[in-house]
């Protein structure tokens, strides 16, 4: 097998280096920005709202946390709602915080005191709203801010890039088209250039080309399927309406991380939401799939590949899709050729999940097999994204991310 990475293409940045910011034994507050709302009046939905206030609960403790939400007036009866009987109406915020509004000035300066902030202190970046694609492609699509406003993947790059090096940024994304910000681990956004220099990691409720659910204006939160309600809840152990939920931890080491948490959320979120992370994106970025035809792939050594979250998820996505046998691969692609970009409906939205995780569990393991001696640097920084993602975002006391990273 030839090498997948070419000299030069990102940088390699040692556990030891990343760990040096941090003091040994320390604990690392969190920060969080939340950016909420919809573009205008008819467009800021209550269940996006809801989300805020979702996530806010979870945050322990202690962790400094800014919310921009719509034009930032408490006052405002800016959030859209509908009765039981599909009547809507407008009625003010009500949220627990509320900081700013969610347009383009005011993101800059929370980003400026982020920047100024302690070095090494992890950032969680929440988006819920609205998305939408870029011009001519998908590689840029932006979030629609409060008063028309956007904040393109580029965009969110150049903030992101004024934080320090040592800033951990963790990304949870929920709006339409929102696979797009897996560009953010490339320089200034662009999926043609370098692996940034950061431990930055990201989870996106939709493919960059797909829309997402959880724009309803329904009050009812026992409604809401959506990835927001499993990602969080999956990962806190707790839904919306303060019910347990468990069996998310599929490695029984007694916590549930973010990887678990998204392969929760493949397998339970009933709707059109296609996730996608960062590991995604960066495997298909540096593994080539030329000369390979993955869903040759058997399903014993598909299954042997896979990490035990994975695993979880592709039975469950087997088992909803009805396929069997050791050729589940082949089945499947059959199925994925008749799936347009368009399809909404569960049976396509599974089998676009199935494909994805799939294709993701084989590359990942053509990688981490090579022998090439120019690809152990790309391993190593895969594992350090792979660290990075089975962390959790609501945990800040637990140890720094920088220390997971191993050159084991």
């Amino acid at each position: 097998m030839n090498g997948f990475a070419k000299r030069g293409w990102f940088p390699l940045f040692t556990a030891a280096a990343l760990a040096a910011a941090v003091p040994a034994g320390a604990t690392i507050p969190l920060r969080a920005l939340v950016l909420s709302g919809g573009p205008d009046l008819k467009n800021n939905q209550a269940a996006i709202e809801s989300n805020v206030r979702y996530v806010d609960r979870l945050l322990p403790k202690g962790v400094v946390e800014r919310v921009l939400f719509t034009d930032g007036d408490r006052q405002t009866k800016s959030v859209l709602c509908e009765d039981d009987q599909g009547k809507q109406y407008y009625r003010s915020p009500q949220l627990p915080r509320l900081d700013g509004a969610n347009e383009m000035p005011r993101i800059e300066s929370e980003f400026r005191t982020l920047a100024s902030g302690p070095a090494a202190t992890p950032v969680l970046l929440y988006v819920t709203g609205h998305g939408s694609p870029g011009v001519g492609a998908f590689d840029n699509n932006h979030v629609d801010l409060w008063n028309k406003g956007q904040l393109t993947v580029q965009d969110l790059a150049g903030q992101i890039k004024a934080l320090p090096e040592s800033t951990p940024v963790t990304l949870v994304m929920v709006q339409c088209f929102s696979g797009s910000f897996g560009n953010l681990l490339f320089e200034g956004g662009d999926p043609k250039r370098a692996l940034i220099n950061r431990n930055l990691c990201g989870f996106f409720a939709s493919l960059a080309e797909r829309q997402a659910a959880g724009c309803t204006a329904a009050v009812n939160e026992a409604d809401y399927h959506d990835f927001t309600s499993y990602f969080f809840g999956a990962l806190s152990g707790s839904s919306r309406q303060g019910r347990p939920i468990t069996g998310a931890d599929y490695n029984h080491d007694g916590h549930v991380g973010m990887d678990e948490a998204f392969a929760y959320s493949i397998i339970h979120d009933d709707s059109i939401d296609t996730p996608v992370c960062t590991s995604d994106v960066f495997l298909r970025r540096f593994v080539p799939a030329q000369g390979f035809d993955f869903t040759e792939t058997s399903w014993s050594d598909l299954r042997s590949w896979a990490t035990p979250a994975q695993r979880a998820a592709l039975d469950a996505l087997s088992d909803d899709l009805n396929l069997s046998g050791e050729e589940r691969l082949a089945d499947g692609l059959t199925m994925f050729e008749k799936t347009k970009a368009t399809d909404w409906d569960l049976p396509s939205v599974h089998v676009i999940r199935f494909m994805r995780l799939a294709k993701t569990v084989v590359l990942a393991h053509w990688l981490m097999t090579s022998t090439a001696a120019s690809d152990q640097p790309l391993k190593e920084r895969y594992k350090m994204l792979t660290a990075a993602e089975a962390q959790s975002c609501l945990a800040p006391d637990a140890p720094p991310i920088q220390k997971t990273f191993t050159t084991n």
